[in-house]
């Protein structure tokens, strides 16, 4: 499954700058930006998220063939995805690109990178892999499912 994109991100990142009161003729930019580095983000997440071995399985020899009875955990960042020092160059180019510049960019970019890095670990601490993926000679042959 492919993560969101930037524009498919951008009219919720709209309504929360709008629900805060945020406005100014840099708002939509920063909605744009916004929207940007959480696709970036979500993006990384699905290429380095890993599932931490350990799933209980009911798999009796000698076939091998059952499946997973317990939940799995994913490994956190930043091996199970990125952090905020891997977050903060797109953000300050996202908001670079959007023409949002001064002296509290760079702020402002390190705290996009932060709370999209927080929101992410919270979330691989959090989700379980369900039970009940296939194995078969003791190895799994299907997908599972986040809980």
């Amino acid at each position: 499954m492919p993560a969101p994109t930037a524009s498919q991100i951008e009219s919720i990142a709209t309504g929360a700058l709008q629900a805060a009161g945020i406005q100014g003729e840099d708002a939509p930019g920063l909605a744009k930006a916004l929207a940007q580095v959480t696709a970036q983000a979500l993006t990384l997440f699905l290429g380095q998220a890993q599932i931490l071995p350990g799933i209980p399985a009911a798999a009796p020899p000698p076939p091998g063939s059952g499946s997973t009875v317990g939940p799995g955990m994913l490994l956190p960042p930043p091996a199970g995805g990125p952090g905020a020092s891997q977050l903060e160059g797109p953000a300050q180019s996202a908001l670079k690109a959007e023409g949002i510049q001064g002296e509290n960019a760079g702020d402002l970019a390190k705290v996009i990178a932060a709370s999209l890095a927080q929101a992410i670990t919270l979330f691989a601490a959090q989700v379980k892999v369900a039970p009940g993926i296939a194995i078969a000679g003791f190895t799994t042959t299907s997908p599972g499912t986040l809980v």
